[in-house]
């Protein structure tokens, strides 16, 4: 049985995500919120890049659709969402896929600085690994530039830097 401390850290997290969509209703920011959190300590990530992450590709909106077909929280595209086995129209499921999709473009990016590691992470969650690979780093598109310093930024800010 999760703690206090457990607790509070889920209403911190409710509140936040609230924030990024205020219409989201306080039972399902929780139930979103308890997610999150249990989804980035079951990969090992930090749960505030996980929020700066669907934050900056959907305003935590679960039924974003973006005019390339990514779908929900944090914005999958159906091959991806297909191949993480899960189906991106359901807002747990869209959690569960983009938390071990992130974890996995952290692992491929492993062996370089913290720094990079992100930087290159979050550039292939929005343009694909192969396009960062290619560039030797954050490809040179303006979105996925911007998103790099919008999630960055954002992150940074959830951490109180």
């Amino acid at each position: 049985m999760p703690g206090p401390f457990f607790a509070s850290l889920v209403v911190a997290y409710a509140a936040a995500l609230r924030a990024f969509h205020p219409g989201l209703a306080d039972g399902d920011a929780t139930r979103l919120a308890m997610r999150v959190v249990a989804e980035a300590d079951a990969a090992r990530i930090d749960a505030r890049l996980v929020v700066a992450l669907v934050a900056v590709e959907s305003s935590w909106r679960p039924n974003a659709v973006s005019p390339a077909g990514a779908r929900g929280l944090g914005q999958l595209m159906p091959a991806t969402a297909a191949g993480l086995g899960v189906d991106p129209d359901d807002p747990e499921a869209n959690l569960h896929g983009t938390v071990v999709h992130l974890a996995g473009l952290l692992a491929r990016y492993g062996r370089l600085p913290a720094g990079e590691r992100y930087v290159r992470a979050i550039a292939a969650y929005n343009a694909g690994a192969a396009a960062v690979d290619r560039f030797g780093g954050v490809p040179p598109y303006a979105e996925t530039r911007l998103e790099v310093r919008r999630v960055i930024g954002l992150w940074r800010r959830l951490c109180g830097s």
